[in-house]
Order: C-alpha cells, then structure tokens, then sequence
C-alpha cells in the first residue's frame, strides 16, 4: 500500500506536516487530541500537559493542531477518517463547538469514544462525548468579580469615585463567553460597578488593543474606572491601549483579569490587580487522566471535571502552587502560560 503522507496540513505559514503510512496501525492505548496551534501559550502548555501525562501513562498520542479555524480541523477529521485507523480515544477541543457539531459526529460514529475539551458540552454535542475535562468557566468569571468587588469596596473606603466596567470579552460567539459574563455580573451585582462596554473583537493582545481603542474612542465623556479581562491575553492588549490613552493603570483605572496567561509584569508592577489561575497544564495531565479512567472502567465516575481555579495577586504569586494530576507540585510559572 502506498504512503499517504500529508495527512495533516496545517493552513498556517511555516507549520510543520505531519505524515502517516496508511498501513500502519495504532499502539494499543492510543490517543488522537484535537487542538489549536502549540504556537498559542496557553494551548502550548496543554499539549505539553497531554503528551507529558500519556507518555507517562504508557499512551501513544498524536495531536492535530489548526489555526484558531474550523474549516481546517474539520479537514483534519475526515482526513483522520479516511486513513482508516482508529485510535482507542479522541480528544475534542473544537475551534467553534457549533461549526464543529459535524465533525464531532461524525468522530462518535466511528464508535470510537470522544472526550471534550476547554469549552463545557451543550444540548447539541453532549450525546457525542463520553465527558468534559476542562475549566470552570462560571467559577473563574466569578472570582474574577469578587476580586473587582474587593478592589472597588477599598476605592470607596478611600473616598475614590467612579465605577464604570469596561469588559474585554472572548468573542460573543465562543462558548465559553455567555458563561462567563453572566458569572461576573452575578458575582457585581449589587456593588457599586457598572458595566458600561463590552468588547467582541477576538482573541490575544492585539485584539484586546484594538477592541479596547475602539472602546476608548465610543465612550468619550464616560470614564473607565475598572476592567474586566475574560483573558489575560486580551486584557493585556486592553492595558496597553488604556495606558497610550492616558490613563494610569492601577490608579485611574483598575485591571482584574482570568486565566494566568498574560504578563506576571503587570501584577508585580500594580497595574493589574490580580487574576484567576487557570492551569493548562492541569488541563492536559486531567484529559489523559480521564482517558485511563474510561479505557479501564468503561465510565467516568463524573461527566463533568474541572480545573483548579484560585485567585492569583501581587500578594500571593510568590507562594502559588498546586499539585497535578500527576502528583507533582507546580509553581506559579508551570501554571500560568504567557509572559510568565
């Protein structure tokens, strides 16, 4: 039988191909994940996360990469379904869920049993997975509004005014923003913040820069008091953009962020007030760890399983620790991705 080789392609510049002999079979405890670009910090350190645990595990994993693009990870599935070897597991972390919705199907028709990722199951695609493993999206949102609750009752006791929230936001379209948004203004309500903007422009810091001039430019005669960072990458961007406009961070404006994955500077400097710790480590090592889980007992004990998520500070980065899933204890700059 002939090589079929380029089997995965990726759309961006400079990605490396991976190839695979159309003969060949899978090891036994084999894994096929699903992912976004290595290229990204916070997906480099999952995948880090998923083949350090497999290997540890005695797992063969291949992981497939796109681009932040659907188009390209559903050509990865049929291409993957073409070859015609199965591994035992898939693990799913869609670009876009509901764009995704057909691949997925299609991957749990094979019979092969499919684990999701990062984004929680929905009514469309939960009769597709045997699982979740990922972030607590709704948790992580609401200790990111108690801690600007915390940073607004200070302001007030100091006799300081102004409560206006702008909010960085993931795109409106991604399944993790209706969740989270709808924790923080659960976890403000009632407080003195208010929150005035909402930015949908995209992932990363440059986004964040874009949406947050944007902002900047539509909310003249209204004040920026706080924001809120549903990313720290994006908040990072939104920092920038707020500082070039004249604002200064930590005292005109005040930053609470989520996730760990932006600039550990901005803490340590004041300029951000604190975030929450969401470790894409834990992450990976948690994805490998249900997949032996299920492989063995054919169940999950839980459906649902989510990440560690506690606040981080200026404060509290020197002494932040958590032990993984593989019993390791990790400090602050394993658990955070970006500029850490």
């Amino acid at each position: 039988m002939e090589n079929l080789k380029n089997l995965y392609r990726s759309f961006a510049a400079g990605a490396v191909a991976l190839t695979m002999t159309a003969g060949s079979v899978w090891a036994e405890g084999s894994i096929v994940s699903f992912n976004g670009p290595a290229g990204e910090a916070y997906i480099g350190k999952f995948i880090k996360g998923i083949k350090a645990t497999a290997e540890l595990k005695g797992f063969d994993i291949k992981v497939f990469e796109n681009q932040f693009n659907q188009a390209e990870q559903d050509q990865q599935v049929q291409q993957i379904l073409a070859a015609g070897q199965l591994p035992d597991v898939f693990i799913w972390w869609p670009s876009d869920a509901v764009a995704g919705l057909g691949s997925l199907r299609a991957l749990a028709k094979t019979g092969v049993p499919v684990l999701k990722i990062n984004q929680l199951p929905n009514e469309q695609d939960k009769q597709y997975i045997f699982g979740f493993a990922g972030p607590d999206d709704r948790l992580r949102a609401r200790n990111a509004g108690y801690m600007m609750r915390e940073a607004a009752a200070a302001k007030k006791a100091a006799g300081g005014t102004g409560f206006n929230v702008l909010a960085l936001s993931y795109p409106h379209s991604y399944g993790g923003y209706g969740l989270s948004i709808n924790a923080f203004k659960e976890a403000i309500a009632g407080s003195d913040l208010t929150i005035i903007g909402d930015v949908d422009e995209g992932f990363g810091q440059a986004n964040g820069y874009k949406g947050a001039a944007k902002m900047i430019a539509a909310l003249q005669g209204q004040s920026i008091d706080f924001v809120y960072g549903m990313d720290d990458a994006i908040l990072t961007g939104g920092i920038k953009a707020l500082e070039e406009a004249g604002m200064v961070m930590g005292k005109d404006v005040i930053a609470v962020g989520t996730v760990c994955n932006g600039d550990k500077q901005l803490i340590e400097e004041g300029k951000q007030f604190g975030t929450t710790l969401q470790s894409p480590l834990h992450e990976g090592q948690l994805a490998i760890k249900l997949v032996e889980e299920y492989l063995e007992t054919g169940k999950l004990a839980n459906y649902i399983n989510f990440t560690p998520n506690p606040s981080v500070t200026k404060e509290t980065i020197a002494t932040t620790a958590l032990r993984g899933f593989d019993g390791k204890l990790y400090g602050i700059e394993e658990l955070c991705s970006g500029a850490w």
